[in-house]
Parts: structure tokens; C-alpha cells; sequence
């Protein structure tokens, strides 16, 4: 079983390069979790004490407004840590983290993080890449929010999943989380997908979209650059 456990985190790209005397210490200082689908991990605005190590099953990142809006951050799969930003500068969370399967996780204390991080180059440089790719990601998100209609960033959408799931790409709670994903209206997405399955970029299914036409679905989602 702790063989199981020690291949399980060190999985983990975080912890990808650590040795046997590092993960077992990790193993130590945090306890496994199993959690069924549904169950609130974190709170956003909520002390980031510990980091959320996901060794299996998929965590969906949400932000709710007072007046009842959702917008989806994202989807995780394991093997992954999730929320490192709100950990190292000893913040809050950036958002509510749901378990959207069945989840194997450990909380991992905020200090081990930090002592990794300076103690172990690897880990400092998985760090600094996550955090570069996530500032690229949040700039072109902002300039695709500000200039570009709702089928060009449904399209932005489609090729960027597509690439991770190949051409039939599942929507993330149907068409209601694709709109939650990009800050649109269930009506706007709906609207989007139409006009592109009119183009013969796409065919919407239920709960998926299989993309017809990938070189031509990118030259449309490069609308906005």
C-alpha cells in the first residue's frame, strides 16, 4: 500500500523529481482523503493553509458572485496540484474547488510547499513555469474577453480542448458550463455553437462537440488576435 502511495505522489508533476526520503515525508504530513463527487474542497476568499494534491478522479475550479452567477476557472484531472498561486504568496483561494468525480486528494501543509520551493530547484522551476504559462493564459483570455464575439471564444475554446481530448471534445456541464467557462449567456453559447455548426466547423451533440474543419475552426478562433 505505501508503495502505491509513494508512486501515486510522486505522479504529482510537482513532485515528479523529488526522492523516496522527500515523498515519504510528504506521505507523513498529509493524510489521503477520498471524496465523492460534489464535495467542496475549498472556499474561494478562504485562508489558503494547505495545497490540494489530486492523485485521481477531476476537481472543477468555480467563482460565485453574490447574486448567483458561475464561472467556471477550469477543470483539473489528476495527477495535479492545484491553487499553488494562493499557497505561495499565503493569500486566500482563487476559487471554490469541487470534487466533479470521485477524488483521492491530500492537503498538503502551506510550509512544505514553501520549503520545496526553496530547496528543491525542480520544483522551483515547475513553479515559475506554471505561474508564466498562467499569467500568457490570463492575458490572452482578457484580450479574447475584450475584442472578440461569442463564436470567436467558443471556437478559442473548442481548439484549445480539442487539442487535449482530440475531436470530439466534451463540454464541461453541457452547453450551461461552456457558458460559465467563458463568462457567456446559455443563450450566447448556444447561438455560437450554431453559427459555427452552420459554417461546418462543427456538429453539436449532446454534451460534446465533435470538430469538423480544425484548420478552419483556428483560423476562426484567430478572430481576436
Amino acid at each position: 500500500m505505501e508503495a502505491t502511495e509513494l508512486s501515486r505522489l510522486a505522479a504529482v508533476p510537482l513532485f515528479a523529481g523529488l526522492d523516496p526520503e522527500r515523498l515519504h515525508h510528504l506521505l507523513d504530513r498529509s493524510p489521503p482523503r477520498v471524496v465523492p463527487a460534489g464535495t467542496v474542497l475549498a472556499v474561494r476568499g478562504e485562508p489558503a493553509g494547505h495545497l490540494l494534491v489530486l492523485e485521481a478522479g477531476a476537481l472543477t475550479a468555480v467563482h460565485e458572485t453574490a447574486g448567483g452567477r458561475r464561472l467556471r476557472l477550469g477543470e483539473f484531472t489528476a495527477p495535479c496540484a492545484v491553487d499553488k498561486s494562493a499557497v505561495l504568496d499565503g493569500g486566500r483561494h482563487t476559487a471554490t474547488w469541487l470534487a466533479a468525480t470521485t477524488v483521492h486528494c491530500r492537503m498538503l501543509p502551506a510550509p512544505e510547499l514553501l520549503r520545496l520551493v526553496d530547496d528543491v530547484p525542480a520544483v522551483r522551476r515547475h513553479v515559475l513555469a506554471h505561474l508564466a504559462r498562467e499569467l500568457r493564459h490570463r492575458q490572452r483570455d482578457l484580450v479574447r474577453t475584450a475584442f472578440a464575439d461569442a463564436p470567436t471564444r467558443v471556437a478559442s475554446w473548442l481548439v484549445t480542448a480539442a487539442a487535449q481530448t482530440g475531436r470530439r471534445v466534451p463540454l464541461p456541464g453541457a452547453q450551461q458550463g461552456l457558458a460559465e467557462t467563458l463568462g457567456l449567456t446559455r443563450v450566447s453559447v448556444n447561438r455560437a455553437l450554431r453559427t459555427l455548426a452552420d459554417a461546418d466547423l462543427i456538429r453539436v451533440e449532446p454534451g460534446a462537440v465533435t470538430v469538423l474543419a480544425p484548420e478552419l475552426l483556428a483560423r476562426r478562433a484567430a478572430g481576436a488576435d
